[in-house]
């Protein structure tokens, strides 16, 4: 049994007719030891948030890869803070001018997984209820406006953990440029995997970049983004 990472993302049609860069970002690492998906987005107010966005999966890879897998919340959520805090020193860029939101799923060969959210985002598991995830109304688990750069406390991330066990397991980690639009998502890790069966890495990303162009949204402006993690 193996694990497969894939990841998209995509500018929102109301960026592409101004012109606007991509605000959100994505990032996905599958390592002998570990492996990790990281969705950020960042605040279109704020004049630097794609950089936000971009620092916040750069300071994610970078506080994993000094963490214990077991280390706790705390701990992880302070190392994510301050690498990316740094980032932006290193670009003279100020915190509150980067805003932006970070979900990240940090697993293990065998399935065990951890997840952490500041923001707004969706992350979905698929058997519903996932081990370990808080659960809203169709299996969501998923927070409010805040990010890196507004808020310091602790109280605001939310982490849980859980396993990957059975082939078809999987998780999701989207953006809000899907996620509030959705209604209902039952079925959704299921059908989102299904599309990716048997594809590499680059027809991956090239399916799910269709996926979210197609996203059926008139008139939003959004980018998108989605990270899937599935057991094969």
């Amino acid at each position: 049994m193996g694990l497969r990472l894939r990841a998209a993302t995509v500018r929102g049609p109301g960026h592409l007719a101004d012109g606007l860069p991509n605000q959100d970002a994505v990032l996905i690492r599958h390592g002998r030891r570990d492996w990790l998906a990281v969705v950020a987005d960042g605040m279109g107010s704020r004049r630097q948030a794609a950089l936000g966005a971009r620092a916040a999966c750069t300071a994610v890879r970078r506080a994993v890869r000094e963490q214990s897998f077991d280390s706790d919340d705390h701990t992880l959520i302070r190392a994510v803070y301050s690498h990316w805090l740094d980032h932006l020193a290193q670009r003279r860029v100020l915190p509150a001018d980067a805003v932006t939101t970070c979900l990240f799923a940090w697993g293990l060969p065998d399935g065990r997984f951890r997840l952490l959210q500041l923001g707004d985002g969706l992350i979905l598991g698929h058997p519903e209820p996932v081990h370990g995830l808080v659960q809203r109304p169709g299996g969501v688990f998923s927070n409010e406006t805040t990010g890196l750069g507004l808020s310091r406390r602790y109280a605001d991330w939310h982490g849980r953990r859980g396993r990957l066990d059975r082939r078809g397991d999987g998780l999701l980690l989207m953006s809000d440029g899907l996620s509030e639009d959705l209604v209902r998502t039952d079925g959704l890790v299921l059908a989102v995997i299904a599309s990716l069966r048997g594809r590499g890495a680059r027809s991956a990303r090239a399916a799910l970049g269709r996926e979210l162009h197609a996203w059926p949204t008139p008139g939003h402006s959004d980018d998108k983004s989605l990270a899937v993690i599935y057991r094969t």
